[in-house]
């Protein structure tokens, strides 16, 4: 029989905020700044820069909020204005009730995480193990390490991203040369030799490669492989681990993605109500990736919600014809967070 293991990343799949984008808009222009450091974390992933990973966005703003003292409970309270996706939680209660190992793999921070985990009903460990995995952030304890010229570069540093770097239309790339340059002496360089650097460098986001990490600490948990796991993701962040499970003969879920996702997983789902998604999780569990893909191709063609797709094997024009859907879907479930990531 089959085992019935899944994961799901959080923002996008079960929740539609982006908490990070929303924690820096408790700072003044602070939205503006998170957008050019999200435009310039897919510049570096997309360089493939060594140590970095993608949704690295997270330890990138950390300099900011430490500089204008936003604590836990800022980040806590921020989280508790996040909505669900519609049918989240009616799903994580059918997939509990049918045997299914429920697990979520977050970049998010743990502050939003656990608030998002305790309202799906989805424990945080369970017998001594976890089932929520995150980005950890202990913030306000980094307080004690930090005085205030610590902080003398940061004003500099946003005036200069507000005026010279920041644009309506960040994917143009028009500012991405002059955003690389700035950027890469400031982080990688001017920062390093800050006590406020050290703590940047200490931060290790659950992305890319972690990601993938955290999928083979569940299998290696319930003794299982690849091909064993079903794994829920839909942005740049979950790239390597949808490339992972489906190379590994998983099912790789690709939940109102864009084209970062969309290019590796097995199957996609664009919907505004997660509870569809039980319906590609059943055919695996029946019949595995070849009843997924018989029955997806068959409904196809119906040119209405939800819409779902075989991905392997795709042309390069033909997924981007499968991103101009999702995109519809993605917009009116995550709003402006649609944009990021």
């Amino acid at each position: 029989m089959k085992k019935k293991l899944i994961a799901f990343d959080l923002e996008g799949p079960l929740s539609p905020m982006d908490h990070a984008f929303d924690s820096m808009a408790l700072i003044e222009n602070g939205d503006k700044i998170f957008s050019v450091l999200s435009r310039y974390d897919d510049l570096l992933a997309l360089e493939g820069k060594e140590g970095y990973e993608p949704g690295d966005t997270l330890s990138l703003i950390i300099p900011f909020l430490l500089s204008h003292r936003i604590k836990e409970k800022d980040l806590l309270e921020v989280s508790s204005r996040a909505g669900l996706v519609k049918g989240a939680k009616e799903l994580m209660g059918e997939l509990k009730e049918m045997g299914w190992h429920v697990h979520i793999i977050s970049t998010s921070y743990r502050q939003h995480a656990y608030s998002i985990a305790s309202r799906l009903d989805v424990p945080i460990t369970q017998d001594g193990e976890r089932i929520v995995f995150c980005t950890e952030l202990p913030l306000d304890d980094y307080y004690s390490r930090l005085g205030k010229e610590d902080f003398s570069l940061m004003e500099g540093v946003e005036k200069y991203i507000l005026d010279n770097l920041y644009t309506e239309d960040l994917e143009s790339g028009e500012k991405d040369r002059e955003m690389k340059g700035y950027l890469d002496s400031f982080f990688w360089k001017q920062l390093k030799e800050t006590r406020l650097g050290e703590i940047f460098t200490e931060v290790r986001v659950m992305g890319g490669r972690r990601k993938v990490r955290s999928v083979e600490i569940i299998l290696q948990r319930h003794k299982a492989y690849l091909e064993n796991i079903a794994v829920v993701g839909d942005s740049i962040t979950d790239f390597q681990m949808l490339k992972a499970v489906e190379a590994g003969g998983g099912l790789a879920v690709v939940f109102n993605g864009n084209t970062y996702a969309l290019s590796y997983g097995t199957c996609s789902l664009a919907t505004t109500d997660m509870r569809n998604l039980q319906y590609l999780l059943d055919l695996w569990i029946q019949g595995g990736r070849e009843k997924v893909r018989k029955d997806v191709n068959i409904r196809y063609n119906t040119g209405e919600e939800p819409f779902y797709h075989w991905l392997v094997g795709k042309e390069a024009s033909e997924i981007q014809e499968i991103v101009q859907i999702h995109k519809g879907t993605r917009n009116v479930v995550r709003g402006r967070a649609a944009k990021l990531g």
